[in-house]
């Protein structure tokens, strides 16, 4: 018997708050990669994005700092009544402190909260607003959960245009605050689930780590040929409770779907095909500034969904995350 996507049905008692995404002055090129050689003018048209941000000695956390306080500052819930911080970071390069959750606590001035770290790689995001989600509807207590993601790729051993078109790896730091009366967004849904068998084929390097020799393009690099098909079989096992948890009655006031940062035809091959058919049309690609930000895609595009007036009050999002390993997250959100 297949086994059954986990899903929370939230019915709007959980708010978005305040979202932000923070990103580095520092930029690194497509045209520049073109010169050097790393990568040729196909690639760079395909990708998703002309040039990323780069954090340019800002460690992982830092970047979620600087999130964390620009969506504090939004809202009028200060830190101290923050009761549940989660974190996923990437880098790079190993950083210090040895738990930057509890650094971030302290740094913000969350006092009694519990800190909670994710290391999930690109999904780290999702599991950490599942885990603050979770926690609200099972913990009375908690009133305010902070999300919240950085990532730091100024290390790498490569040049990051080397993975392009399928992804380009971009420096940033996102958050979330998540409340029980206060916000522009209600969370109605969200479900994940997984496939093990694709942690062998995807990605077939260690991203932090000097690529293979034998390795050529980005499409080779992270054999997505091979593993579309399990791929797809994961969103929609994540996709499919999520909406129907989510008591829209039917899919026309979802007005867009947001996906994860990386080549839009990888998406269109991995997670269109997965939709319900009424929903394929409605894709939106939002890292053309950012490339892809590592766990806080999903974030970043709550971000950009509350900052922009894409959704009339009662319109709906669709929100697909994805990770190595593999991992499918689906969330659905409600304009208030």
């Amino acid at each position: 018997m297949a086994a059954r996507a986990p899903t929370v049905k939230v019915t709007g008692r959980v708010l978005i708050a305040a979202a932000a995404t923070w990103l580095p002055p520092g930029r690194s090129r497509a045209r520049d990669a073109v010169r050097a050689g790393v990568l040729t003018d196909l690639d760079a048209r395909e990708s998703i994005c002309h040039e990323v941000p780069v954090a340019d000695g800002l460690a992982a956390w830092e970047l979620a700092l600087r999130a964390a306080t620009e969506t504090l500052s939004r809202t009028r819930i200060p830190a101290s009544e923050v009761d549940f911080l989660g974190y996923a970071g990437m880098s790079a390069t190993e950083e210090e402190p040895a738990s930057p959750a509890h650094r971030l606590a302290r740094s913000l001035g969350v006092e009694q909260g519990v800190a909670v770290g994710v290391h999930q790689m690109s999904s780290g995001g999702d599991a950490a607003l599942h885990a603050a989600i979770a926690t609200m509807l099972v913990e009375p207590g908690t009133r305010n959960a902070l999300v919240c993601t950085g990532m730091n790729t100024s290390g790498l051993p490569y040049d990051r245009w080397r993975t392009a078109p399928e992804t380009v790896l971009g420096d940033g730091g996102t958050a979330v605050l998540l409340s029980r009366d206060r916000g522009s967004l209600r969370v109605r849904s969200l479900s994940r689930s997984g496939c093990a068998e694709l942690e062998r084929t995807f990605p077939r390097f260690h991203p932090f780590r000097p690529i293979p020799a034998a390795s050529g393009s980005g499409t080779e690099l992270l054999d997505l040929v091979g593993s579309i098909t399990a791929m797809r079989a994961t969103v929609t096992r994540a996709v499919a409770p999520a909406l129907a948890e989510a008591d829209l009655a039917g899919t026309d006031r979802i007005k867009g779907v947001w996906v994860t940062r990386t080549r839009p035809r990888t998406v269109d091959q991995s997670v269109r095909p997965a939709l319900p058919a009424e929903l394929r049309d409605r894709l939106v690609f939002s890292g053309r500034r950012t490339g892809h930000l590592g766990p806080g895609d999903t974030l970043a595009n709550l971000s950009d969904l509350s900052a922009g007036d894409r959704l009339a009050t009662g319109d709906a999002a669709l929100l697909v995350g994805l990770g190595a390993g593999f991992t499918a997250n689906a969330l659905v959100v409600e304009r208030c």
